[in-house]
């Protein structure tokens, strides 16, 4: 917006008396603020409401798509917690999420599964490209090894290290609690 039309619509806004009371069509004698004047010129000064992105209504998500953007969130939310959430990595969660949505679609009932599903993939295509992921905080001494998820499918997927026995963390709580015996 060029200077000129700037300061009009502050005088404008301003009001005649500089109190900050304008005429504002709809608002009579009410104080209207810059960002007000300006929105309501934006949008309403051909008359109607012209109708955008942020007033539109939204439809519902299906129960596939909130499945896929939960097992994506959790998945997201431990590479987070190991500080390996860089460009590169996220976009492998992505090529999963894609993968994973068809594999969904075939087979809807496996829904509850993705997470997990989703976490695999992930630290396979880790381990192809940069090592082993997660790496186990439980044991402190002999070879780094990763955590492994479990079920390999099933609901209610979790890190688990098998040398020390225990379930380490939720899938997509890696960061936030300690290890637990398993049963």
């Amino acid at each position: 917006m060029e200077g000129a039309r700037v300061r009009t619509l502050a005088a404008r806004a301003a009001g005649a008396g500089g109190d900050g009371a304008g005429a504002v069509v709809g608002f009579p004698s009410a104080k209207v603020s810059f960002t007000l004047r300006f929105t309501y010129e934006k949008y309403f000064q051909f008359g109607p409401l012209v109708k955008s992105a942020h007033n539109r209504c939204m439809d519902p998500i299906s129960p596939l798509e909130q499945a896929l953007h939960a097992a994506r969130a959790l998945v997201l939310a431990d590479l987070v917690a190991r500080e390996v959430a860089e460009a590169d990595v996220v976009s492998l969660v992505e090529e999963s999420v894609v993968q994973r949505r068809w594999w969904v679609e075939q087979w809807p009932d496996g829904a509850e599964f993705l997470a997990g599903l989703v976490a695999q993939d992930v630290q396979d295509a880790l381990l192809e490209r940069y090592g082993r992921w997660p790496l186990c905080p439980v044991c402190g001494t002999g070879d780094p090894h990763a955590l492994e998820v479990e079920p390999e499918l099933g609901p209610d997927p979790h890190w688990v290290c098998h040398q020390a026995g225990v379930k380490v963390a939720a899938v997509g709580a890696l960061g936030g609690g300690g290890a637990s015996a398993s049963s």
